[in-house]
Formats: C-alpha cells, sequence, structure tokens
C-alpha cells in the first residue's frame, strides 16, 4: 500500500454546486476537496473511512490554515493534489494545493489527531502510516497563528444553531460546516469586499446538534478579522482568522 507513497493527486472540474455567487470556487467547497482527496488518499493506507471505523477510530482536524493565491471559476480543469509529513505520537500533518497546469491556485497546511469512539480521546499515530513509506515533500512554510480566546468584547456577527445536515461520523458538527456557518454570517456583497486569501480556523472543542453558536468578530492590528464561535457557556469551540 506504501507504493502510493507521501502524495496522491487527481484531475477535476470546478462544478456548478461548488460556486459562490461570484461563479468562482467557494471557499466552504475548497476545504471540501481538501477533505475529501484527503480520504482518497488515507483509503490507500486502510485508514480511510472504513479502516478508521473497523478500528473504532474518526479523525478530526486541530486547525488548518489556507493561502488563496486565485480561487478558479466554474467549469475549470484543475489538479488537486494532498501529501502528508511525518506524524509524532499525538498528530500528523496533511497538505494540500490545488493547481491549474503548473499555477498554484491555493495551497493548505493542516494537523490532524486521531480520536476513539469508545473514549472520545486522542490514541497514538504509530502504526496508521506504512513503514517503509517516503515523506518527501515538504510543508507549506505557514505559521499558525495565536488567536485569543476571549470575545467577550467582540462584535456579533450573528447566531447558529447547530442541525441533523452539519453532524459527521464523529456525531459532531463538520469542520467544514464551521466554516459555511462563520462565513453565512456576512452577505455576498461583504465577502467580496473582504477579498479573503488567507482563512485559518482552529478547533477547541465538539460541538453537536442542537447547540447554538455565537460569531464573534474582531480586528487585529495587521487588519484580519478574528472571528469565535462561542458557545452558551461563553468559551470558543472554533476560532478563525481571515485577511
Amino acid at each position: 500500500m506504501s507504493k502510493m507513497g507521501c502524495r496522491y493527486e487527481r484531475e477535476s472540474t470546478i462544478l456548478p454546486s461548488m460556486c459562490d455567487s461570484g461563479s468562482r470556487l467557494s471557499i466552504p467547497a475548497a476545504f471540501d476537496m481538501f477533505q475529501n482527496t484527503a480520504t482518497l488518499h488515507a483509503d490507500h493506507f486502510d485508514i480511510g473511512p472504513a479502516g478508521m471505523n473497523r478500528r473504532n477510530y474518526f479523525w478530526i482536524i486541530s486547525k488548518t490554515i489556507m493561502h488563496i493565491d486565485r480561487m478558479p471559476v466554474m467549469m475549470d480543469s484543475v489538479r488537486q493534489k494532498t501529501w502528508i509529513q511525518p506524524s509524532d505520537r499525538a498528530k500528523c500533518e496533511r497538505d494540500f494545493a490545488l493547481l491549474s497546469g503548473e499555477e498554484t491556485l491555493f495551497t493548505v497546511r493542516s494537523i490532524w489527531a486521531v480520536v476513539s469512539h469508545e473514549t472520545g480521546r486522542i490514541v497514538p499515530m504509530a502504526g496508521l502510516y506504512p513503514d517503509d513509506i517516503a515523506f518527501d515533500e515538504p510543508a507549506p512554510e505557514f505559521e499558525f497563528s495565536k488567536i485569543g480566546r476571549d470575545f467577550t468584547e467582540a462584535q456579533t456577527l450573528g447566531t447558529y444553531t447547530i442541525r441533523s445536515v452539519d453532524i459527521d461520523l464523529g456525531g459532531h458538527m463538520n469542520n467544514v460546516n464551521h466554516i459555511r456557518a462563520m462565513l453565512g454570517c456576512f452577505s455576498s456583497e461583504q465577502l467580496s469586499a473582504m477579498d479573503i486569501h488567507d482563512i485559518e480556523v482552529q478547533y477547541i472543542t465538539q460541538s453537536y446538534e442542537g447547540e447554538v453558536l455565537t460569531f464573534r468578530c474582531r480586528r487585529s492590528d495587521d487588519g484580519s478579522f478574528e472571528i469565535g464561535a462561542v458557545k452558551k457557556d461563553g468559551k470558543a469551540a472554533f476560532l478563525a482568522r481571515l485577511l
């Protein structure tokens, strides 16, 4: 199985269902592409959905950063590329790029962990990757931010009640649906004016069906928007930085 190596590539087309109001690939759909391609690659190592379910495990993403140079438009042909870095005991890194010919459209760096369905706790990564896999693709040179978790004084953008359609096989709100709910707090006109080129997301605690998230926003010194999805107890479950 390790013949697949540390990387995996596939060709795809930007379909209408993946696009925003400007006919460009939407940011949530871009994260969906990454997640789906990561799953296909993982399946070659028997650590996709079936393999993890057999172990009674599931994957979670703890933080992700995406740098966008240009979004493709409807019906563009693109190439998706994902690759992994060596894991440590408790976490691993997976990266992603979307390309048009030799042009890189956007790049993603992400940190993952494995959780037990039975205990709800992180389990060791040992033994999940083949011993003879060659890690020969460098990670993107993106540094994760330190986003403060206290949004008490921040502006309220809106609230979102988590629904059945937001829940994934882990039993909690899917990570991309946090991003959809957050961006849904802005109008199409506002999102166009923001012209987002960097989006960083950090997942603090899991959220479940029926919970209400309050999205609050502040501006940082560098002009970026820092957003927290705050639960009923006032603690942030999800953090984001948009620039």
